[in-house]
Order: C-alpha cells, then structure tokens, then sequence
C-alpha cells in the first residue's frame, strides 16, 4: 500500500511531456521485445499449419455458405416441381386445353415462378420449363428470355439418367449458350403415362459463382475453384487454376466423407478440398507453397524495420510531447480562467490540440447562446400566459352573449335564457381553468363546444357545426384556448364571408401512436394562394412570445412549440371551398408530462 502511494506522489509531480515520451518508449521497447520473442519462437512448420489452418477456415466457411445455397435453390425446385397445377399441365391431354381451368393453372404456375424468381433473384438469373416441346412453356426472368438449345431427345441422350442433375454452364454451352448462366439445377421428365415429357430448369448467375470464388483480394497466387462432374468453375489467378486443371483427375477421385477437409501438396501448390452436399462437386482452395515459405523472411525483415522505428519514435517523441505539453498547459489555463464565457478560447498549435481548442470555442459560444435562448424563451412565455390572461375574457364577445340573454328574457324564452347562461359560465370556468395553461383535448373540446354553442344561436341561420374526436387522444394535453381562435377565425374569416349558409367540422387524432392532430374545417370562399402563403411565412419566421394585435393563429402556434417543441405547431391548407387548420402535438398525458 505504501508503495503504492509513493508511486501516486511520483506519478503527481511528473510533468506531462515526461510521462507521455516514458510511457511511449517503455511500451514500444516492450512491444518490440514481445513481439521478436514470439516470432523468433515460432518456426517455419508453425508458420505453414496456420495458413493451413487459414485455409480450412476459408474452405469450410465457403462450403458451410454454397451448401446453404444449394440446399434453398434445391428445396425451391421440389416446390415447384410438386406443385399441383405444374402437374394437371403436364397430365392434360392436346384436345383439353381450351378447358377454363387450364388457363388458372397457367396463371397460378406463372405466379409460383415469379415467387421463386423473386425470392433468390440476387443469384437465380431465370427459372425455365418446358413440357409437350413449348405446349406448357413458362419463364421467370429479371431482363432477358434464357437463351437455351433445348429438344428434349437431345437433352435425354446427354444426359440419359432419371436424377437431378447439377452441372457449369461453361460445359454445355452448345446447350446453354447464355453468357450469363454459370450453373444450373434440372430435371428431365419423360413422356410416360400419357404426360408430356419436358424439363425444369433453374438457371444460376455466371456473377453469383464470380463473387464467391475470386480471392484474388486475400491472395493474389490463391484460387478458389468448384470441380464439377464435367469440368471446372474458376475464377481466381491462372497459374493457380492451371495447376487445378493439371490435378483435377487426381483432386476428383479423392473423394472427401462428410465433413472432412483434405489437404494435399502437389507440384508446388497446397490444396484443401471439400465435397458440397447435394450437388457432387467439390470445393477447392490451392495456394503456392512458395508464397507460405515468403511468410518467414517477411518477418525478419519487419523484426529490423521495428527496431529502427522504436528509436526513431523514441527521438521523435520527445520533440513532439514537448511542444504538445506546452500547447496542453496553454489551453488548460484559458479554460481554467474564471471568466471563459466572456473570453475567446483561442489555441493555435497542431491539428489536434486545434481542433480541441476550436470545438471549446464552439461549445462556449453555444452556452452563451443557450443561456441567452432560455432567457428569452422565458420571457417569451411570460409574456404568452400575460396575453392568455388577457384573452381569457373578451369584453365583446361578453358583451354579445349577455345580450342575446337579455333578449331571450324579455321573449321569456327562460329555457333557452337558462342554456346559454350555463354554455357561458362553463366557457369562462374551463378559460380561467384555476390559472392552469396547459388542459386535457377533452377540456378543450367542451370549452370550444360551448363556445360554438352560444355562437351557433347567435349566427343559427348562418352554419351547423360538428365535432368529432378519437378517445385515444381525449385524456392528452394541450395548451389552453388552442382551438378556440381558429374557430373564431373560422366563423368570422370563412362562413361569415360565404353569404350563404355553412359549415364547421372539427376532428381529431392520431397518425403514428405519438403525435395527436386537431382539424377545423370550414367550407367558406377559402383563401387566396398569395394570401395563403404569407400566412405560412408568418407562422414559420415569426418567434413565439412576439407581441401580437390579437390571439391568433401566431400565438397558438408559439405555444404549441414552446411546450412541445419545434415539431409541433399549426398547419394551414385550403383547397377551392375547403379551409383546413390543423394543430399537431406530441401524445402528452398528466402522468407523462415533464415540462
């Protein structure tokens, strides 16, 4: 413990410059030390078992994929082999295919087909049958028809076994003479029973097999091949597939049992081969034996490259931790200074210690910008609740409703008197809300309700008004008289300036789960393009808090985005005699609410 105290005194009184070129030069001579203490160790043999361990992983790793492959392309065919409306094809005799369910058979093969297509289209370049010679003949391709040489006696004398046959393309191109077919998977159906003879046949992409066996990238004297029962798909360097093709007798007839890697060295190259299931060809990798032996002499030259580095690094760095200090202790004193917001941070050095000093800078010139946002977003809101507080009862429309009573008691219409009374003493209760901002939709919309109650008396021969709200979005939260300006200006600012008799809609909702919406529609003259367009302007550019002639769409949309940030706010469409408003906020509960 004692020690390791004295250690943190030491550690302590170090400068900067002195621990950063100690630790750098202790941990490169340790390094370097390691590092030839374990490649002196290592001999020639261990060298040669760890590519050829490298290369089994590269084999086994390519089989585990090709088998995969082999077994979905497979399991695909037997689908469509199988398929009951390929069978009632086959089985038709000539003098029914006029029958009406012929031609749902040809619908529902083509469909299958395309499925098939579809879902391996990154390495099936066509799916392709024949039956009857072009009776039943059907294609999924993704550009062009496959272009085939096929007659089925031609086909059934080259390849006279009733098996699944899997063979290169290259092999047969007086058959397949499509460039752009590198293997393909088929079945050849013979005319027994009265069916009609034909083929089935999955072509695969020449680029698929290029993709997969050029390793060139890993290693330029390496070439990864497939041997097929007819010949051999290679892609890789041509010394080394020549020396493929100059075994391939050899490499065919050592069969590999399930699983197994073999290893051979033949004529100056290793080869690792290994069986794909299903298919009988095989995977080999060869490499030149000359390019492992290279590994061992690479070695001692980077030993010695290492060991000039590790001094001149040693040199090097005790210029450079030097000058780094000097620009470290610079710029910790400036950010140590009691007034750092007040000052620039301002070092110029290297790269790094500049850039650090630029993004300090950044980051102080963003705080104060903060610290002035928050300031004003304060204000903003004062002045906001202020103008509410103000708008909460407009002498006016007070005014108006009192009258319209005033009226109704004198016509002793007590009833009616009586409805508008309460619709007015529950519009000002929800408006003053006990000095809250912030309400549920489902206060909102009763206090608009009444609102467009006592108006719709008022102005009864003038529109009709509907309100419809989703439950999910009832019980979430939103600033206070938000809907109630936009309905004013729907009144006053729409039907009113129609002449004729309208309509006010109000729905609500939401789209996503998260984010609710309030729509007032209105079907009066709508509004001018211009006119429409600076109103959008004045929404976007205009700052919240700004003061106003009036509680307006402006204010709405300011406190919207004051409580629920800039994704929220209004929205205004009109098309021909429709006026939308609409008014989107994020899904805010009481329980939820954080602001």
């Amino acid at each position: 413990m004692k020690k390791l105290k004295g250690f943190q005194v030491w550690y302590e009184k170090r400068t900067f410059r002195q621990l950063l070129t100690w630790s750098m030069v202790t941990l490169l001579s340790v390094l370097f030390i390691c590092f030839s203490l374990i490649l002196t160790s290592l001999s020639e043999n261990k060298i040669r078992q760890n590519v050829k361990d490298n290369m089994s992983i590269v084999v086994k790793q390519f089989n585990v994929y090709l088998d995969n492959y082999i077994a979905n392309v497979y399991s695909a065919f037997l689908t469509l082999e199988s398929n009951q409306n390929l069978l009632q094809l086959r089985n038709m005799r000539e003098g029914n295919q006029s029958l009406p369910y012929a031609a749902a058979n040809y619908v529902y093969l083509n469909r299958l087909l395309k499925q098939l297509f579809n879902a391996n289209k990154t390495s099936v370049c066509n799916v392709y049958l024949n039956f009857g010679n072009g009776k039943v003949l059907q294609q999924a391709y993704e550009q062009d028809l496959l272009k085939i040489n096929y007659t089925y006696g031609i086909w059934k004398e080259r390849f006279p076994d009733n098996s699944y046959y899997w063979v290169d393309a290259d092999s047969f191109r007086d058959l397949i003479p499509d460039k752009e077919v590198g293997a393909v998977l088929f079945h050849l159906y013979d005319g027994e029973n009265n069916n009609r003879s034909g083929i089935i046949l999955i072509a695969l992409k020449q680029d698929f097999f290029e993709n997969i066996l050029d390793v060139t990238a890993l290693d330029q004297d390496a070439a990864l091949s497939i041997l097929t029962d007819y010949g051999i798909m290679h892609f890789g360097s041509p010394d080394a597939w020549k020396a493929v093709q100059d075994k391939r007798e050899y490499l065919v007839n050592h069969e590999c049992s399930d699983g197994e890697v073999r290893t051979n060295i033949l004529d100056g190259y290793y080869f690792m081969s290994k069986s794909i299931k299903q298919t009988g060809w095989k995977l080999v990798y060869n490499v030149k034996e000359s390019s492992i032996s290279n590994a061992h002499y690479i070695i001692r030259d980077a030993m010695v490259l290492v060991a000039i580095a590790v001094a001149v690094s040693a040199v090097i760095l005790g210029i450079l931790s030097d000058a780094i200090s000097y620009s470290l202790r610079e710029l910790a004193r400036k950010v140590e200074a009691e007034d750092i917001l007040e000052r620039e941070i301002s070092v110029h050095s290297y790269e790094e210690i500049t850039t650090l000093s630029k993004n300090l800078e950044k980051m102080r010139v963003h705080i104060n910008r903060l610290l002035k946002r928050i300031k004003e977003e304060q204000g903003a809101k004062q002045r906001m609740e202020i103008a509410l507080l103000q708008e909460q009862i407009n002498p006016h429309f007070l005014y108006n409703t009192l009258y319209s009573i005033s009226q109704l008691c004198e016509l002793k219409k007590t009833e009616k008197a009586s409805e508008m009374l309460l619709a007015l003493a529950a519009f000002y209760r929800i408006g003053l809300s006990k000095g809250k901002t912030i309400i549920t939709v489902k206060e909102e919309l009763k206090h608009v309700k009444n609102y467009l109650f006592i108006q719709h008396f008022r102005y009864s021969d003038l529109f009709d008004y509907t309100i419809d709200c989703d439950e999910e979005i009832l019980d979430c939260l939103i600033p206070k008289m938000s809907l109630q300006p936009l309905v004013e200006n729907a009144i006053y600012h729409g039907i009113k300036m129609k002449h004729e008799f309208g309509n006010i809609c109000i729905l609500g909702g939401t789209y996503d789960g998260k984010h609710a919406c309030l729509e007032v529609h209105d079907d009066g003259p709508g509004i001018e393009p211009e006119q429409l367009e600076e109103i959008r302007t004045y929404l976007k550019d205009g700052k919240p808090g700004e003061k106003t002639a009036s509680f307006g769409m402006k204010n709405v949309n300011a406190r919207l985005k004051l409580e629920f940030g800039q994704e929220a706010g209004v929205e205004i469409e009109s098309v021909s005699q429709d006026t939308c408003v609409r008014i989107c906020f994020s899904m805010k509960r009481e329980n939820e609410e954080t602001s």
